[in-house]
Formats: C-alpha cells, structure tokens, sequence
C-alpha cells in the first residue's frame, strides 16, 4: 500500500539476476481487479483495471510485469512470437487466461483446482483456469519474473509469497514506432503531430496522456 499510497502506478524496473533480462511494472491498480480481453484471432489475454467506485475496491493491488526482448537476425517475426505464447496458454486452458500461485511456480508443479481455493490471495478474475506457466513461457521469462517479485519483496514485504497470484498472459507488442523531428512529437511532415501510446515512443497513460499536452501547447504557441 505505501507504493500505491504516494504514486499511484510505480514503474519499476529491474534486470534479472539470471538473464540479465529487463523486466518492469506498468498497469498497477489498487484495489483493482484482473480482466481478460481478446486480441484479433481471439487470443485471450490478461489486463487489469481498478473501479473509481470506491465500493467496487478489492483487496488485491494487481500489475503487470513486462520483459523486454530485442530479438537479432535472422529472427523478425517479433509480433507473431507473442501472439505465439499468448495462443500456447490459450491452448492449454481451453481457451482462456492461466493462473498459478507463485508457491507452485518455485517448486514446479501445477495449481490445481484444490491448491487455488487454499490460497489466501482470492482471484479475481474467476474465469482464469488453475495451470502451469512453465509450459507457456520460455524458462528466461518465467526465471527473471519470479527474481523481479523476490527483488520487489525488499520495498513491498509479501510480494514473494506462495499464494501470490501469477496470470499469464499478458503481451505488449512495440515494433512500430513513429518517426518525429523533434520534443514537440511533429512528424517530417509539417503540422502532422502523434501522441498517445499508438505512436510507440511513450510506455503508460500518464506519459501518453502528457504527449497531448505538449502537442497542444507547440500548436498553441504557432498560433
């Protein structure tokens, strides 16, 4: 609570012991609740969102946790990778969102139906099928997850606890970017501006949203 309490959504960053992978926090909601949501084709993957009703509140705080990967030659399909995984752990569940106690996780083996009702950590989305995430994600994702949750338990004591909560999965795709001139977000072509998290140069709402107001201040000051 005392990250949520000052900075509503932490971006936190942290490279793997193991991989050196870069892994980081985005989509934090407090109070919030997990989702599922589809992409094109169907893939069914994992979001997450708070209620502004304060009666609407959960007990769980729930994010994201995204590692990044720069793939080298000749490999260039990045996007039909994720897509990959995200239809791996749509395969096993039958067509929906996994979830898997972190407990489980470090000691290798499956939740089941009977070890998710012990856990102290209630779901919230109920439609998430009790599975195994090692056979969904390559062995140095699921590795730098589980040592950015253990890293995370020095500032948020009971991060890395058994019956916390790991749904899979949730793929962020940033191959195009837009190419701007300059800090005020204008395009080679004049007076063409992009913002928001389309254009692929910013990472989270904030940070879109301020695009819209640097943008509408340069438009401002051109008269």
């Amino acid at each position: 609570d005392h990250l949520t309490e000052d900075l509503y959504e932490a971006k936190l960053v942290y490279y793997s012991d193991t991989f050196d992978n870069r892994v980081r926090s985005f989509c934090m909601n407090p109070g919030g609740v997990v989702s599922e949501e589809h992409y094109d084709g169907g893939i069914a993957v994992v979001n997450g969102h708070s209620y502004a009703d304060p009666s609407l509140k959960t007990l769980n705080t729930n994010f994201a946790l995204l590692v990044s990967t720069r793939f080298t030659e000749p490999f260039n399909q990045p996007i039909e990778y994720g897509r990959y995984i995200a239809r791996l752990a749509n395969m096993l569940t039958g067509g929906g969102v996994m979830v898997q106690r972190l407990g489980d996780v470090v000691k290798g083996r499956r939740t089941d139906v009977d070890r998710l009702k012990k856990s102290t950590t209630s779901p919230t989305l109920k439609s998430a099928v009790p599975g195994d995430l090692s056979y969904v994600l390559p062995q140095r994702y699921l590795t730098s997850i589980v040592e950015t949750l253990r890293a995370l338990d020095k500032i948020a004591p009971g991060m890395y606890a058994r019956n916390t909560l790991l749904y899979g999965v949730e793929v962020k795709f940033y191959s195009s970017k837009v190419k701007v001139k300059d800090k005020n977000f204008e395009t080679e072509i004049g007076n063409l501006y992009t913002i928001g998290d389309g254009a692929g140069i910013t990472r989270g709402l904030m940070q879109a949203s301020v695009t819209g107001v640097v943008v509408a201040r340069n438009i401002a000051e051109k008269g």
